[in-house]
């Protein structure tokens, strides 16, 4: 009995290190701690982002004024608890937009994105993204775009903040894109009652095959698909052509 009662504790013995060893050696991935989300990265080459403590900058402040076209939240934009994160809108406005929304676009320009900032609204209540453009071509212009060789500032709803903590928030619109710094554009351009731009679309033009702005992921059916990987020149052609035929000519 005592040999028996001796073997039983030998086995617990063993099941114990071999469950603690297995343990130990559990890829760190998986230890979702608060910490490491708090400490999350944000891919720059994305989603724009803020520091919240620069949101009331006097170099941002005039801007922040400006509501329309940003993404709108239900009660003041602040750091929200570890592990939750706000989720993407719905991107319903891509749903009706053809692959080349001429008709649609007072402006289309071609160029280089040199700048990316983000603005949070006066109230805390809404954010968009800002991005200077140096213009390198214009297809069509309904409303006296700057031309060629001028920087054109244009924006698009949603961005990011980061909190002193280090936790990055982001908001989103579903499959919508934003201009990586650097990047060369085509942009669909839509211009509201006073004045200012905002982006319907785009293809990025930086590589020789062309990327869609929006529908990043493939697997999404966005009209956009049917350019991804066209190359530049043939795009730029079928866009030129799409502009002669929509409103009888272009730049």
């Amino acid at each position: 009995m005592k040999s028996n009662h001796k073997s039983i504790l030998l086995l617990l013995g063993l099941l114990i290190l071999a469950t603690a060893t297995g343990l130990a050696a559990l890829p760190l991935s998986t230890q979702k701690t608060s910490s490491a989300i708090g400490q999350q990265k944000n891919d720059d080459d994305q989603v724009p982002v803020i520091d919240f403590a620069n949101a009331d900058n006097p170099a941002t402040k005039q801007k922040a004024r400006k509501r329309r076209g940003s993404l709108r939240q239900p009660k003041a934009i602040d750091e929200l608890p570890g592990g939750v994160e706000p989720l993407p809108l719905a991107g319903h406005q891509f749903a009706r937009l053809p692959a080349l929304p001429v008709a649609e676009s007072n402006a289309i320009v071609l160029g280089k994105i040199i700048a990316r900032n983000v603005i949070l609204t006066d109230d805390k209540l809404g954010i968009y993204s800002e991005f200077s453009i140096q213009v390198t071509k214009v297809f069509k212009d309904d409303h006296g775009v700057p031309g060629v060789g001028a920087s054109l500032e244009v924006s698009r709803a949603g961005g990011a903040i980061r909190f002193p903590s280090g936790k990055i928030q982001q908001y989103t619109i579903s499959n919508q894109g934003y201009p990586k710094q650097g990047g060369l554009y085509v942009l669909f351009l839509k211009r509201d009652d006073e004045g200012d731009f905002s982006i319907v679309t785009g293809y990025d033009l930086s590589s020789p095959g062309v990327t869609p702005l929006d529908g990043e992921d493939p697997q999404v059916n966005l009209p956009f698909s049917i350019y991804r990987g066209m190359a530049k020149d043939s795009f730029l052609n079928e866009l030129q052509d799409a502009v002669t035929k929509t409103t009888g000519g272009g730049d």
